[in-house]
């Protein structure tokens, strides 16, 4: 199992190598490409970005996840950052296996779970501008002849799926840094395993972060917890996980009953730029925010994906909305 961030050419051969073995009879190949085209936009570049150490972590606990449940397996994934041309590989996946039908699979399974799960992002330029995109829309299909299959190449919907780190403003206009909390909530994370919560502090890393909270799947600890940061001051708290709708996810009706006011349009804006990433299961997400006192709550939803995003979203948003709930003259709400 190989997974690779590079800013320079990928090579195919070079990730076909790295699952090759003398007893593999299959080997899967997937190909994304940049493309002159998308939903009717000339497309002249792509730019790719990541948090690269959460990138690498979730690209080989995917990969590993996939040998574990394949047995002879082996799975290789290489992705660009930086710019590239109409032409050039975006990523490329290998998967090798004894027989066709595992290495398809596994071909499969890691582009999508990639695509759910790891924080990279693309931004779309032409002739119209530039826009944030989902990650390339990666469906590995079995095709070609024989054991070896090439899958077709694959650009991303349009989406705006926030801004770079150096786009980011994290404080107020008034030269405040904000003071922003964060919670995982979940009954089986902890800090050794908690992985959307350290994507969602990687985000939100230029505001004042105090010490990360975990708490459990429980509506009374859930509000414990929100009426402690609150009553501490913090700009804002974000939290991550609970916003599903398994039996256990009780995160949003906890926060609708906590608010005064809700932001229907927070989980709005994050439905419809994950409807980009994964498609229709973004419906099943309940991603909210509200305001208490003088205090933003945001809920966004458990994966490390999921709750980069909604860091980006957050810090795109608070700064301005911390001036308009502080009554600042200069700030207007479109």
């Amino acid at each position: 199992m190989k997974v690779f961030l590079s800013a320079e050419p990928l090579s195919v051969d070079a990730v076909r190598a790295e699952v090759a073995h003398a007893g593999a009879g299959a080997v899967a190949l997937f190909l994304g490409l940049v493309r002159d085209e998308n939903e009717g936009r000339d497309v002249t570049l792509l730019e790719y970005s990541a948090y690269e150490p959460m990138a690498l972590s979730e690209m080989r606990r995917i990969a590993e996840a996939i040998e574990a449940e394949r047995p002879g397996v082996r799975v290789a994934v290489a992705h660009r950052t930086g710019e590239l041309g109409v032409g050039d590989l975006a990523v490329v996946c290998a998967a090798s296996s004894k027989h066709r039908p595992d290495a398809f699979w596994a071909c499969r399974e890691a582009i999508d779970r990639i695509k759910a799960d790891v924080p990279i992002w693309k931004r779309e330029h032409g002739p119209d501008g530039t826009a944030w995109v989902g990650w390339v829309d990666a469906r590995c299909a079995p095709g070609g002849h024989g054991d070896h299959a090439h899958a077709h190449h694959a650009h991303g919907h349009h989406a705006h799926h926030g801004h770079a780190q150096d786009s980011h403003a994290h404080a107020s206009a008034s030269g405040t840094v904000l003071r922003v909390a964060t919670v995982t909530v979940s009954d089986t994370r902890h800090e050794g395993n908690d992985r959307s919560g350290a994507a969602l502090r990687a985000g939100l890393g230029a505001f004042s972060l105090t010490p990360h909270r975990l708490v459990t799947d429980d509506p009374d600890r859930i509000r414990e917890a929100l009426g402690l940061l609150v009553d501490e001051g913090h700009d804002a708290v974000v939290l991550t996980g609970g916003t599903g709708i398994a039996p256990r996810d009780v995160t949003v009706e906890t926060l609708t009953a906590f608010v005064d006011r809700p932001l229907d349009g927070f989980g709005e804006a994050f439905r419809r730029i994950s409807w980009d990433a994964i498609g229709p299961r973004a419906l099943l997400s309940r991603a909210t925010a509200g305001v208490r006192g003088k205090t933003l709550i945001f809920a966004v939803p458990g994966s490390p994906r999921a709750a980069a995003l909604g860091a980006r979203l957050v810090c795109d948003l608070l700064p301005h909305a911390h001036e308009v709930l502080a009554g600042q003259p200069h700030a207007e709400v479109p």
